[in-house]
């Protein structure tokens, strides 16, 4: 029977790089790599704690990778958690910070240390992720047409006109924007929507626009720009509840209120948005993530748990 040894002998390594590949971790050349992956194959070597799944071909493990936390991943991840323990599956969260290490992630597929993965967000092309498909489904939170990824994600252009459309029947004639990264496939999909807004309501000012890629600090900085500007819009709808809590927050330092001041329109539900009170969307999270998770299931059980269609809702609270 092959072991840790034979492996580094054929594949030119030390031990302890036969290792670092088994157990994922990323500080490991892609040609050492391919080496000891390539004699792991040709030896037929499993490790010994990992025997038994790997002989079974299961580890009843989803990998789930995100760049890092942010509020509604918190709220995600307990869905797709609770989801995935009713049918025997446990959750690995990954914290990748390079194209690199998420690939070190992907490569447990084909290792069988996971079974699926899961991307809450991406740092590799597609086609790189989409070839790990063939060891395991894979799932993602981004927008994607792929015949080999599923994607959860909600359109957010319909959404979008939904929230302007309902600020319209308040007869704002000016409306701000907080915005995410223009990068961004759900801000493309929002600025879409302000355009096909403004081709239709063209009297209504929509030029105040802040863009943020990141979360922590978004709400601040956008509250500091609506003060400082004398054209400052009377509503402002912002990309996800807890920038907007920042926002409100913000103002309250500054002796503002809302709504009387400004009316606020947040985004996803959170308990941010319960907490202060935020007009907002939901997003139905809670069946995005049940959703990603019966179609890993499925695929590796070849079961057809249902996929619901989602259908995002304005809830209307005292910030708007």
């Amino acid at each position: 029977m092959a072991n840790i040894q034979a492996v580094a002998r054929l594949a030119g390594t030390s031990r302890s790089t036969v290792s670092r590949v088994i157990s994922g971790n990323p500080h490991v050349s892609p040609a050492a790599k391919a080496k000891v992956l390539a004699a792991i194959k040709q030896l037929g070597y499993v490790p010994n704690s990992l025997a038994r799944q790997m002989r079974a071909q299961k580890s009843h493990t989803i990998g789930l990778l995100t760049a890092g936390y942010f509020p509604t991943l918190g709220d995600f991840l307990n869905e797709f958690a609770q989801s995935a323990q009713q049918y025997g599956y446990h959750v690995n969260v990954y914290v990748t910070r390079n194209a690199e290490e998420e690939r070190a992630v992907l490569a447990n597929l084909e290792t069988h240390l996971l079974d699926a993965v899961y991307l809450m967000t991406q740092f590799n092309d597609w086609p790189v992720i989409e070839q790990y498909a063939q060891f395991g489904p894979i799932a993602t939170w981004r927008r994607l047409d792929s015949p080999v990824i599923y994607s959860s994600y909600v359109d957010h252009y319909p959404v979008y006109l939904q929230i302007l459309t309902y600020l319209a029947a308040k007869h704002f004639t000016r409306i701000g924007h907080v915005l995410s990264a223009p990068s961004s496939t759900n801000t493309k999909a929002r600025l879409r929507a302000i355009q096909t807004f403004a081709n239709a309501h063209p009297r209504i000012d929509q030029s105040w626009q802040v863009f943020s890629p990141v979360q922590a600090g978004a709400g601040i900085k956008a509250a500091q720009q609506w003060l400082a500007d004398a054209q400052r819009p009377p509503a402002v709808i912002i990309y996800s509840d807890y920038v907007a809590a920042d926002f409100i927050a913000t103002l309250r330092q500054a002796g503002k209120t809302v709504p009387q001041d400004c009316q606020v329109f947040g985004f996803d539900n959170s308990a941010f948005g319960r907490v202060m009170g935020l007009t907002t969307i939901d997003p139905k999270l809670g069946q995005q993530a049940q959703n990603a998770f019966h179609y890993l299931y499925n695929q590796l059980h070849k079961q057809q748990l249902p996929i619901m269609p989602i259908t995002p809702t304005i809830v209307r609270r005292e910030s708007c």
